[in-house]
């Protein structure tokens, strides 16, 4: 007596693609986009137009103090980060990181300018001499400030959750607020130092390429 068995057939399951967060996030992204580089062209046509990244790399030390502060910060980030099995996206990857990473740079660097501005303004009415440091010290305010507001408003409602929950995640991320600091020191002294926005862009791009490597955000997708 012939058996027939039935077989029934395994396929991988396709990886679902779902967003989180905005509803529009590519939308959300190119206006802000948009509106950055639109303060850029009001106030930094200046620093775009000069190639002073030489000047930068001319200081062996502080080039390394950049390097160092951008791996400290991203092997924390490494650490307290996850993309729950999200795919890496090549093409999307190089579309946001090298997007982002010059739109969203003119954005901090104009709060930073007119931070500097201000502050060199300000003290400059009582006391010159001390004009240029004060300018630096409140463009670095502003910049941090700004930091955190775009990120707590934007980015965090734009991204998919992307923070471990675990005691030891948690412990780690204790020390990120003192990284981003370091961090954003060096890139303000970048523009203080040298008026290089260059080697803020490219530092950058590089944040946003971890960015789409350890959390995989799924935008900029067909």
């Amino acid at each position: 007596m012939d058996i027939k068995l039935e077989t029934t057939k395994v396929t991988k399951p396709e990886v679902t693609y779902v967003r989180v967060g905005m509803a529009h996030p590519e939308r959300a992204v190119l206006i802000y986009w948009a509106i950055s580089f639109a303060l850029g062209m009001l106030a930094l046509r200046t620093l775009l137009g000069s190639w002073n990244v030489a000047a930068t790399f001319a200081n062996p030390g502080f080039v390394l103090y950049l390097v160092l502060t951008f791996a400290f910060s991203q092997a924390l980030y490494v650490l307290v980060a996850r993309h729950d099995d999200r795919p890496v996206l090549p093409v999307p990857m190089v579309i946001f990181s090298l997007g982002n990473g010059f739109f969203e740079t003119l954005a901090f660097v104009f709060v930073y300018w007119l931070g500097a501005t201000i502050g060199s303004t300000l003290v400059g009415l009582f006391a010159p001499a001390a004009a240029n440091a004060a300018g630096f010290v409140l463009g670095l305010i502003f910049f941090a400030i700004y930091g955190g507001l775009i990120h707590g408003l934007f980015w965090l409602r734009l991204l998919p959750p992307h923070f471990d929950d675990s005691p030891r995640s948690k412990s780690i991320r204790k020390f990120r607020p003192m990284a981003e600091v370091a961090l954003v020191l060096g890139w303000c002294l970048c523009l203080w130092l040298y008026q290089d926005i260059w080697t803020v862009v490219l530092f950058h791009t590089l944040v946003d390429v971890g960015l789409m490597l350890r959390v995989r955000p799924i935008i900029f997708h067909r």
